[in-house]
């Protein structure tokens, strides 16, 4: 096989990041397979005399969505986060974009927040504002009050012993063990949970915790905080169709991208279809400008850094949670030499690997 027809078997990579497309609901479109095109994501023709033929897909619904442009994912049309491995290292800001920002703002707490651009912050929790029942208590990290339109982040703490029976009954909450150990029963099921242990509880079913020792919860639900019961007993209402509800880190299963690494802990696997969540490492730099479509709760685990959007900026540290705004713009740099080790909890659920 010669040269030119060697070249004519590889698809272009028209560029790294995907294509912000905006679709009709019931239109036909011709996604470009070849990366030929000159109007990418979509085909021009330029695939003639290649082995390529554009995939015609039809849109299910209006939304805005990231059309894969490097021609590598194998999701396609849909972005599915592989330009992310196109090279050695993940895309780091670059110095005209670090001397663009050089004047952004440092912002101050207040409260314990740092409000940054369109509304994105930085949050240190305070146990004084926390709410009490039994050997429970609760604080709303991130809800409606604070700009969140579709998801909340809730920190439970509970002393050893038994907590009240709690159900969130019209939500998905989703769990993330912070610190501690115990068990954690959803109905009549039970199950054993340490940190950085996930879980998955459906709309509807409640939930108690049996504490060993002081656990630490962070918990995002969605649709936001809906409506709360405190109900004396299960009624065993436990949907049967997902019996699994833990995930712990398992290394075999991380997923690489580029010398950064993410293991999904929970999502529809496990029936969380509206929320992903995901705990990552991210190595001493400073991630390139970026956004995401969904609305994102961050906890940070380990490590410490800065937080970067259009015009401002924020330290983070151990313990401090941010949050980010559907499209919010932002940079997550990690100043820690030992690296900084995070959970992520976004709407709607996806891979935290699809950025543009």
């Amino acid at each position: 096989m010669s040269k030119e027809e060697t070249k004519k078997d590889d698809p272009v990579i028209a560029a790294t990041k995907p294509c912000l497309s905006k679709l009709q609901e019931g239109k036909r479109y011709m996604w470009c397979t070849c990366g030929r095109s000159k109007k990418q994501p979509f085909c021009d023709g330029s695939h003639a005399g290649t082995p390529f033929k554009p995939l015609m897909f039809v849109a299910e619904k209006t939304e805005e969505v990231l059309l894969c442009a490097c021609k590598q994912t194998r999701s396609g049309p849909y972005c599915d986060g592989a330009h992310n491995n196109l090279q050695d290292t993940y895309e780091e800001a670059s110095a005209e974009e670090i001397s663009a920002m050089s004047n952004a703002k440092l912002i101050e707490r207040d409260g314990g927040k740092a409000v940054l651009d369109g509304g994105a912050y930085v949050l240190t929790p305070d146990a004084t504002h926390d709410e009490h029942k039994g050997t429970l208590s609760w604080q709303t990290l991130i809800g409606a009050k604070d700009g969140a339109k579709h998801l909340s982040l809730l920190r439970f703490h509970a002393e050893p012993g038994t907590s009240p029976w709690r159900r969130q009954d019209d939500s998905d909450a989703v769990l993330f063990i912070v610190s501690g150990t115990g068990r954690i029963s959803i109905e009549d099921q039970s199950f054993d949970v340490g940190p950085e242990t996930g879980l998955f509880v459906a709309a509807g079913e409640a939930f108690c915790i049996h504490a060993d020792m002081p656990i630490t919860i962070m918990a995002a639900i969605c649709p936001e905080t809906g409506q709360v019961s405190w109900p004396e007993r299960p009624d065993g209402n436990f949907d049967t169709n997902f019996a699994e509800r833990r995930v712990g880190v398992d290394h075999d299963k991380a997923e690489v991208m580029a010398d950064r690494f993410f293991q999904i802990l929970v999502d529809e696997q496990i029936g969380s279809k509206e929320v992903t969540q995901f705990i990552g490492e991210v190595p001493l730099s400073r991630a390139a400008f970026h956004r995401h479509l969904y609305e994102e709760a961050i906890v940070i685990l380990s490590g410490e850094g800065m937080m970067w959007t259009e015009t401002c900026r924020a330290p983070v540290k151990v313990g401090d949670i941010i949050f980010l705004s559907r499209r919010q713009g932002h940079s997550l740099e990690c100043t820690d030499p030992k690296g900084l080790r995070l959970m992520g909890a976004f709407y709607p659920a996806g891979s935290p690997a699809i950025n543009y």
